[in-house]
């Protein structure tokens, strides 16, 4: 085989694979949102965590769609409004973009990486 057909196959094989596994963009994931990875506080749990996730939710009062971000919160020794748990829990939430302030100049974290080290998926 030359190069020409090497270069050939992969062209196909990549068609082939963005045709099953969708893009980003087409999932649905706000343009305008923070990416994944990227450290965030939440103002409902005064905790922080790191956001995994985002998508539209309502609109506002002006008719803007509302981003809502997914966080895994980080365990925190202060007392959550979530009692049951415990003070080392990881704790999921869904907050508005309004309730959530996110720490842009840190450079997003590898949820990868962050998955292997907490030995459960992430994404």
């Amino acid at each position: 085989m030359s190069f020409d057909e090497d270069e050939g196959i992969i062209d196909k094989l990549r068609d082939a694979i963005d045709s099953v596994i969708p893009l980003k963009e087409s999932l649905g994931y706000p343009k305008e949102a923070v990416p994944p990875g990227t450290l965030a506080r939440s103002l409902t749990e005064d905790r922080l965590g790191v956001v995994t996730d985002a998508y539209y939710g309502d609109l506002d009062v002006t008719g803007k769609k509302i981003i809502v971000y997914t966080i895994m919160l980080f365990p925190d020794h202060k007392k959550t409004r979530y009692s049951s748990y415990g003070k080392e829990t990881i704790l999921v939430v869904n907050d508005y973009e309004y309730d959530v302030y996110a720490y842009l100049m840190v450079p997003p974290l590898d949820l990868k990486r962050l998955a292997k080290y907490l030995k459960e998926p992430i994404l």
